[in-house]
């Protein structure tokens, strides 16, 4: 992805730099009354294109606008290829973490099924509870092989991102390790910094801004040198002439009457580029203010819950080891020790997602106000 930011870089810095370039002299040789008794004229000529208008400097700045604009949005575009990168490799963690939990859920219904077929050859429960409990395990190793078939392709998928074949993935961390992404800027670890200091750095960070800034310059210049294209370059002559032998100069200048052309086409198009760009720049100022203040929000909200998301896979440990104490002793409904370890699977899920949602939120408002997402790397 990074090939392809890089690459549609250079075809814009191309395009740029053909605007921007300077017409060449022109040299003539010329020979007259070939085939006649007269003796030949030889002409040596060379044209030089006068921009008396000023229009090519005005050009050359508006050509230097575009490299600076060039780039900041190749900055934003690493930028965003990191966020992808970051939510894609968030994903293959959250789904191989997902997997191993259907898996436990799978293993540790299926002890039971194989505790309740025995107690059912035994003749000490019925052969429907047997049945169900051996249902509910089929159904469990169904959504365990979906589970570990999205890992597997999500792993693949982050292996295609990065451009890398899968055997060469370093090892995916556990989203219940703690700080499996360190914290890069100080701001994102306090929720209690305003939206007004989160929109100050999108301001002062974010490139797409600084981008735009350049374009709305860049149009408004170029617009100025189609304005001035209604009179087109002038061309100064000058040069040698022999004639019956003898050997003169001679000198001109071409002057381009604006009479049917007045790069009237080049002049309304600039104008609409113009008015294009200064629609782009309050829309990208819109945007970027809506996600600082959307991402925000949804770190702080995630970052409110933490305490009691990070205890709830315990609760879930807890619900199914005191059903499983409870059921034995039979104080508890077979169904009931179902319910309760599909409980705590669901509560080890809840934690997992919960896990995922907020690095990727602070990946998001990482990205909102312009910072780094990961050591090393630039805003």
């Amino acid at each position: 992805a990074l090939q392809r930011v890089e690459a549609r870089a250079g075809i814009s810095l191309g395009e740029l730099r053909t605007l921007g370039q300077w017409p060449n002299p022109t040299l003539e040789y010329r020979r007259e009354n070939l085939g006649a008794p007269l003796l030949p004229d030889e002409f040596v000529t060379a044209y030089v294109p006068l921009d008396v208008t000023g229009r090519r400097i005005t050009l050359a700045r508006a050509t230097t606008r575009g490299r600076e604009r060039l780039e900041f949005e190749r900055n934003a575009a690493r930028s965003n290829v990191q966020l992808e990168i970051a939510r894609v490799w968030l994903r293959a963690v959250l789904s191989a973490a997902l997997g191993e939990t259907a898996r436990q859920h799978s293993v540790a219904v299926e002890a039971i099924a194989g505790i309740e077929s025995q107690r059912a050859r035994e003749g000490v429960v019925a052969d429907a509870v047997a049945f169900r409990t051996r249902v509910e395990a089929n159904r469990l190793s169904h959504e365990t092989a979906l589970a570990e078939a999205k890992a597997t392709h999500d792993e693949l998928a982050l292996a295609s991102m990065l451009g890398v074949p899968a055997e060469q993935l370093p090892q995916l961390p556990r989203l219940l390790d703690a700080a499996i992404v360190p914290v890069v800027d100080e701001m994102l670890a306090d929720t209690a910094v305003p939206d007004a200091v989160l929109l100050a750095a999108a301001q002062q960070h974010r490139t797409e801004l600084r981008a735009v800034d350049r374009a709305r310059e860049e149009a408004t210049l170029r617009r100025r040198v189609e304005t001035a294209g209604v009179l087109g370059d002038w061309q100064l002559q000058g040069g040698t002439k022999k004639t019956g032998g003898f050997m003169s100069g001679q000198v001109g200048l071409a002057v381009p009457l604006p009479l049917f052309h007045q790069n009237a086409g080049a002049r309304a198009r600039s104008v609409s580029v113009l008015r294009d760009v200064e629609a782009a720049s309050r829309e990208m100022q819109l945007q970027i203010n809506a996600e600082v203040v959307a991402a925000a929000d949804q770190w702080r909200r995630l970052q409110r819950i933490r305490d009691r998301l990070t205890d709830t896979p315990q609760l879930g440990e807890q619900i199914a080891a005191s059903a499983r104490v409870a059921y034995a002793e039979g104080h508890m409904s077979l169904l009931e020790l179902l319910d309760a370890q599909r409980a705590a699977a669901d509560a080890r899920r809840t934690s997992q997602q919960y896990q995922a949602d907020l690095h990727l939120a602070r990946f998001m408002l990482a990205r909102a106000i312009g910072a780094s997402l990961m050591p090393g790397s630039n805003p």
